[in-house]
């Protein structure tokens, strides 16, 4: 049965991109004889090889850096941009998201303390301590926000910053259906080729994430360059020193 099962693995990891296996059963295999060839992580100049050749050709879709930025703001988007260069595209997400959510506060706070000039450091500490929903709502309050952004704002918040900032695996990756699957069953070699939904395993969760994260990627960073676009102009005149006549 052994050289069987063998056989039998063989053929089914012809051409396949992805294999995924029990580690106990793969102790289970070894200890009958079965051997798997060990494959050796990338050097760090492989690595970044590759992510350079990626960089080279994502780095012409990502949004060009808005002018005039408050520092925090720039930096935010420096970090994104290095993400997503270097594939780090599930963290770049969080980042969008932590950009939609400090330029709405930094906004609102400006706002409510009708320019930088009046703004109080302490105020701020309530924002820091705010809640995206709450700041969102106290947003649309001070008149930053129309129905439509605000809704899409809130739609936002539900299914990308929530799942994203609290790696709610099994919601990110709800809608995949990984097809034609083949399954084998070690101990009678019984191969079956099903359709498994994402949902129903976190096996197939944790290997289609990332491509989740860069399908997603550049149309979470554009939406937070949209809205970063869409509220600062709101506080430029706060930019503007008065001069006494």
């Amino acid at each position: 049965m052994n050289k069987d099962i063998e056989k039998i693995m063989q053929e089914l990891a012809e051409g396949c991109d992805q294999i995924i296996a029990n580690p106990n059963d793969i102790e289970k295999l070894q200890s009958q004889g079965i051997n798997f060839d060990a494959i050796s992580s990338q050097t760090i100049s492989d690595l970044f090889e590759q992510r350079k050749e990626k960089a080279h050709i994502i780095a012409p879709l990502l949004p060009a850096l808005p002018k005039g930025l408050p520092s925090a703001i720039q930096a935010l988007y420096q970090e994104i941009r290095e993400c997503i260069f270097f594939g780090l595209n599930g963290a770049a997400i969080t980042m969008s998201s932590i950009l939609i959510e400090y330029i709405i506060k930094h906004v609102t706070y400006i706002t409510e303390s009708n320019g930088y000039q009046n703004a109080d450091p302490q105020k701020w500490d309530d924002f820091e301590d705010m809640e995206l929903s709450k700041a969102i709502n106290r947003a649309g309050k001070a008149g930053l926000l129309d129905s439509k952004m605000k809704k899409r704002l809130h739609s936002f918040r539900n299914t990308i910053r929530n799942p994203y900032s609290h790696y709610n695996i099994k919601k990110i990756t709800k809608n995949v259906i990984a097809e034609k699957v083949k399954q084998l069953d070690i101990n009678t070699g019984e191969v079956k080729e099903m359709d498994i939904a994402a949902k129903d395993s976190p096996m197939i969760q944790t290997q289609v994430k990332p491509i989740m994260d860069e399908n997603n990627v550049l149309s979470v960073f554009n939406f937070a360059d949209e809205v970063v676009k869409y509220l600062l102009p709101k506080i430029k005149k706060y930019h503007v020193t008065k001069q006494s006549t």
